[in-house]
């Protein structure tokens, strides 16, 4: 029965003072709000299992792929194989019993109002048993729809079947027209069965042709008693076997197997996750400390009141029950603030990485669930134990004599002790998660301020990806007639200053990597330099504002057939032939290949950065784009026009003049240059707004905190001021005395924050972000502006103090 009393006596004890209860409810529940919501992403990203059968024994084949490190893609990551690959592992691993592959692939569907661009993917018959999925209607994919040559068959996804064709129940044996050719319908497939960046409206058989090698994801499912180390020691095994035998066995980075969760979080994602989580449970604690530090106050005037009840008879414990009665109530009454910052923090996240298109997986489901709301319960209790420990602690010490004595200051002495402390603690983590939001700070406005060629005009410019059919242009030279021919009607259209065809956009979307040499070079002992290489046509100066600093650009002289041509940025001429002309000079495209190709450099551009401003600078490459058929195998295309307002505006009307080319073609992705180099930024976004977020969360509670113990002080020491004062002392002397407790509180806060800080920075560091450990340029602003913050927060208890009056102080109490 002790409990039930002591929350009611608690409960009427918050009642007669609603201020600090609002004030330590709204303390708690930004800091229960801030973890919960990190943790809930923890349980989605992490913890929770995929949705498939055997999900633990699902595994992604593939090369190692040695990202950036930029949290946009994978530190370590797993990449794909090509078809030799697949069907060699696929006949050779003994340690699994079924393996499948898949590719997403834009899809050009024509529902008889025009094609447009949908996703889909492409996957062996194997892949649904693997992944467990069954159709609404019709079949799934027989190893008969997966030969090469097979009739064309596809599998819609819900969505599409509901909206596009109503939803038909007869829509089975239907004939649509998918990249301008006939495919029957054979099925439906649930919205449900997710897969990379959320769910596919079609689905169509992979159809592997060894003589027509293609690029794909590999799954394998281990046998039921083989272990990953097993699986991983047979593949090491089979991959150096195979490239012994196989003198053209793909030379990359050695094969890989890891959870097939892997390829929807990528590792470097679970990093990130983890350490914020780590910021948010700080957050937390100083949460816990400053309610701490309030119920001390409260503690304290109640002294008397304890000793009482101690002398009446009432034991430690049943005074420990009463203040962690009071925590209790606090931290409940804070889950109604916790709760609804998970749930837009949660929806938050969800609509920035929508407008980024950079939408999750559409089986993780972001939100509350049993897990989230079983930390909730842990993340609660505990918090009542944090913040009500101490001032318990306390309590059960009060000393009857030094209570009931008056004016004694024994046992305030010892609680304006703990709670100084406290503030020293809160200080130094406040330091700590400003340093980690410095450094995300520091980066992105570094990125933002750095002039960057070819998007002088990013609002200006629109571009758009063209999906063609493969049957009505089954080569590049039929691609490249279809660009010319948009990029002509283009020009005209009215607002139009520029039109190009290329299929890289500046600080928004590379072309591709290729490595590169100057003609008679040997080879490096770190293997060839690699560039960015963008694709384009003549127009593409005008269309990026790119200024030429040498030489030419791309004229009707740089035919297919004539001449091979290339113009290079001033950063691959100076690496290629420094203190030299690069004009006239062959550079060797592929060094090494049977493939490889000589141009002339006929050009020097100002430096380019021909993919995302977060991925490393290489040596920027343009080749025109009548003769990269002769070059390169020209797979993505797409169009960008200079306009004289803003971009979004003219999309309808890009759409259109596609459509007139070929009513089966298809532009998708239609953004301007500057929306697709913030894209590109979202993750580096969402970093710096949750890490900046929870330090001034933070730095609010630590200036809270320090405010209310010098407040505190101040008001315990009104008699001892008021002495001073009436015995001489002037203003200097009360800030002399209230200064020393703020200036020890802050420089050892301020020490142990630092020391902390250090290896914090190192944990955030991260060169593919630009954030940097150990940055001076982070770490003395911090101090500053926490100083800065201490001294605005003792501005009031000063005042106080330099206001009292010596008369009314010597009757204090």
């Amino acid at each position: 029965m002790m409990l039930p009393r002591e929350l009611h006596t608690a409960w009427r004890r918050l009642a007669r003072r609603p201020g600090y209860a609002a004030l330590s409810i709204g303390v708690l529940g930004v800091g229960l709000g801030v973890v919960i919501f990190l943790f809930s992403l923890i349980n989605t990203l992490i913890l929770t299992p995929l949705p498939l059968p055997h999900a633990d024994r699902l595994m992604a084949v593939g090369e190692l792929n040695r990202g950036n490190g930029s949290a946009g893609d994978t530190g370590i990551g797993i990449g794909d194989v090509d078809t030799d690959q697949y069907l060699r592992l696929a006949a050779s691993l003994r340690g699994v019993d079924a393996t499948g592959g898949y590719l997403g692939v834009g899809v050009s569907l024509d529902t008889g109002a025009g094609a447009a661009r949908m996703d889909g993917v492409r996957l062996t018959a194997s892949m649904l048993d693997l992944l467990g999925a069954r159709p609404l209607l019709g079949r799934g994919l027989q190893a008969m729809d997966d030969r090469p040559g097979a009739p064309p068959v596809v599998l819609l996804g819900e969505d599409l079947w509901r909206h596009a064709f109503g939803a038909d129940p007869h829509i089975v044996g239907r004939a649509v027209r998918i990249n301008g050719d006939w495919a029957t319908v054979i099925g439906v497939m649930p919205a449900s069965v997710g897969f990379l960046g959320g769910s596919p409206q079609l689905w169509m058989p992979l159809r592997l042709d060894p003589a027509h090698g293609t690029d794909l994801y590999m799954v394998a499912r281990l046998r039921a008693g083989t272990t990953l180390a097993a699986a991983r020691q047979e593949l090491s095994a089979l991959d150096a076997r195979l490239r012994r035998e196989l003198p053209q066995w793909r030379e990359q980075q050695a094969l890989v197997i890891k959870p097939f969760t892997t390829s929807f979080v990528q590792e470097d994602t679970r990093r990130w996750v983890w350490l914020m989580f780590g910021a948010g449970v700080l957050v937390l604690l100083l949460a816990c400390v400053n309610v701490a530090n309030l119920q001390l106050v409260q503690t304290l005037n109640r002294r008397r009141e304890m000793a009482v009840r101690s002398a009446l008879g009432c034991g430690r414990a049943r005074l420990m029950a009463g203040a962690l009665a009071e925590s209790l109530l606090l931290c409940a009454a804070a889950l109604a603030i916790a709760l609804p910052i998970v749930h837009y923090g949660n929806r938050w996240l969800l609509a920035t990485f929508a407008e980024s298109d950079k939408a999750p997986a559409s089986f993780l489901r972001f939100g509350i669930d049993g897990g989230v709301l079983a930390f909730t319960v842990i993340a609660a209790l505990a918090s009542t134990a944090l913040a009500g420990l101490v001032p318990a602690w306390r309590a059960g010490r009060t000393d009857l004599k030094d209570a009931l004595h008056d004016g004694g200051k024994g046992s305030a002495g010892g609680f304006a002790r703990v709670a100084r402390g406290l503030v020293v603690a809160e200080i130094a983590l406040t330091v700590v998660l400003l340093v980690g939001a410095g450094m995300f700070v520091r980066a992105l406005d570094h990125l933002l301020s750095q002039p960057l060629a070819g998007a002088r005009h990013a609002d200006q410019v629109l571009t758009a990806h063209v999906a063609l059919p493969r049957s009505a242009y089954p080569d590049a030279a039929a691609r490249i007639g279809f660009l010319e021919r948009a990029g002509e009607r283009l020009r005209v259209e009215a607002g139009v200053l520029a039109a190009t065809a290329t299929n890289t956009v500046p600080g928004a979307e590379l072309g591709s990597h290729e490595t590169i040499a100057a003609e008679g070079e040997s080879r490096p002992a770190g293997g060839w330099p690699e560039a960015q290489m963008g694709i384009v046509d003549p127009q593409f100066l005008d269309v990026f504002g790119v200024r030429l600093l040498e030489g030419r650009f791309f004229d009707v002289r740089d035919a297919a057939g004539g001449l091979p041509v290339a113009v290079v940025d001033r950063k691959t001429a100076e690496a290629l032939w420094p203190g030299r002309d690069a004009l006239g000079r062959h550079l060797l495209l592929y060094p090494d290949r049977d493939y490889s190709r000589m141009v002339t450099v006929v050009g020097v551009t100002e430096p380019l950065q021909l993919d995302s401003a977060l991925e490393q600078p290489l040596p920027g490459l343009l080749v025109p784009l009548a003769q990269s058929a002769d070059m390169t195998p020209l797979q993505a295309v797409g169009l960008a026009v200079r306009l004289r307002g803003a971009a979004a505006s003219f999309a309808p009307r890009l759409e259109a003049v596609v459509h007139g080319v070929d009513p089966q073609a298809a532009a998708y992705a239609l953004r301007s240059q500057a929306r697709g180099a913030a894209m590109d930024r979202v993750y580096l976004v969402v970093l710096t707004e949750v890490f900046g977020a929870l330090g001034l969360v933070a730095l609010l509670l630590a200036a809270a905190g320090l405010y209310g113990v010098l407040a505190f002080s101040v008001a315990q020491r009104t008699r001892e001021i008021g002495i001073r004062r009436a015995i001489g002392a002037g203003h200097g002397a009360v800030v002399r005395t209230v200064g020393r407790q703020l200036s020890w509180q802050l420089g050892l806060g301020l020490a142990i924050g630092l020391m902390l800080a250090w290896p914090w920075s190192n944990l955030l560091a991260d060169p593919g972000l630009h954030t940097r450990g150990h940055d001076l340029a982070v770490l003395l602003p911090v101090v500053v502006l926490v100083a800065g913050i201490a001294l605005l927060a003792s501005l009031l208890p000063l005042l106080r103090a330099l206001r009292v009056d010596p008369a009314v102080a010597l009757r204090y109490e």
